[in-house]
């Protein structure tokens, strides 16, 4: 089998899941209305506004990471992932089909994120989000369909991981707010959503020495977990 007719061969089920269930629209017009909603409260938040703008970001790739970690958490439940080994296709060919339209989506959301919160990205600052938020996509997909084995436990997986995930730039939003002395967010470091916002620290001073750390964080969570789909999942 070409390898087009192998991807065509797995959209067919997307489509049909898609169908039954429209979630890509939905979730791509709650994100844009998060969006306004933290835009509308601008001139409200003050200097809380550049950690809520970012608390709100940061939801881009997670939204658009669950949907695929939720659709492969649910073939893995009704082993219709199982019959892609008889395609066959690779645990990299597959993955980077399921979540190709998602980083594209995100990717996408990201440059028009700025915009719509009125502040001034640079397009050096935007690719790097993007590159960031793209892997960030694959973790938290992976997280979800690597530890869980129903839809169920999806869902539980999920929460605990999406939780997880928005701490960093939580605890900076409250450390701002409480004006702090102390950041407590940095003892965060090891989460990838830590570097989000220090990259955006340092995006109005044309300083992005905190990307390549930032890249060292998330590339250490997503290597062990596509490793791991490999061993268990395809």
């Amino acid at each position: 089998m070409s390898f087009v007719k192998k991807f065509l061969a797995i959209y067919r089920i997307d489509w049909k899941m898609l169908k039954r269930d429209p979630m890509l629209v939905y979730s791509i017009i709650i994100t844009i209305i998060l969006l306004f909603v933290v835009r509308y409260f601008k001139d409200r938040l003050g200097v809380l506004y550049p950690p809520a703008a970012i608390f709100s970001i940061i939801f881009i790739p997670l939204i658009f990471g669950m949907i695929p970690g939720f659709m492969m958490a649910n073939e893995k439940e009704e082993k219709t992932i199982e019959a892609l080994q008889v395609i066959p296709i690779s645990s990299e060919a597959f993955l980077t089909y399921r979540l190709l339209w998602a980083s594209a989506v995100t990717g996408i959301l990201t440059g028009l994120a700025p915009k719509i919160l009125d502040i001034t990205v640079p397009w050096k600052g935007l690719l790097a989000l993007m590159a960031l938020f793209i892997i960030e996509v694959w973790t938290y997909a992976l997280l979800i369909t690597d530890f869980s084995e129903t839809r169920m436990q999806a869902l539980t997986v999920s929460k605990v991981a999406g939780w997880l995930l928005i701490l960093p730039p939580a605890i900076k939003f409250i450390v701002i707010a409480r004006n702090i002395s102390t950041d407590w967010s940095k003892f965060t470091a090891f989460l990838p959503t830590y570097w989000i916002h220090r990259l955006f620290e340092g995006i109005p001073f044309n300083d992005y020495g905190d990307f390549w750390p930032g890249l060292a964080v998330h590339l250490a969570w997503l290597v062990p977990l596509v490793v791991l789909f490999k061993k268990r999942v395809l």
